[in-house]
């Protein structure tokens, strides 16, 4: 498992939020379960491009940040449930006010991207 060399700089607001919503996937997911994506196959099946591995280090990485919680069911196959947590429901306007703002910008956004891509396969 990978064990982090050097603490992270917490001395900010934005240093603090990179610090728990770092990872390729960590808003998607968050923005899923609150939209009633619960279960592990589910969020698998809304991410195809994640891997289940990855998908499962960023939502222990979000239930040790304690913005959701897991729910396994004691019956056979186990069923597992992941919900947002009250703290992290405030992080819902947040995400939505982010998204808004890409939709926005989506032309623009979508031009500087491809232009970037395009640039590192010359």
């Amino acid at each position: 498992m990978y064990e982090r060399k050097i603490l992270p700089n917490l001395n900010c607001g934005l240093d603090l939020i990179g610090e728990v919503l770092y990872g390729k996937w960590k808003i998607r997911l968050l923005w899923f379960i609150h939209q009633g994506s619960l279960r592990p196959s589910e969020l698998q099946r809304k991410i195809p491009d994640a891997t289940r591995r990855v998908l499962n280090i960023q939502l222990k990485e979000l239930e040790d940040h304690e913005l959701i919680t897991k729910k396994i069911y004691p019956v056979v196959p186990p069923k597992v449930e992941y919900s947002l947590t009250d703290f992290g429901k405030t992080l819902i306007p947040v995400i939505a006010a982010l998204g808004n703002w890409g939709d926005t910008h989506e032309e623009h956004l979508r031009t500087v991207i491809l232009k970037r891509l395009n640039g590192e396969n010359e």
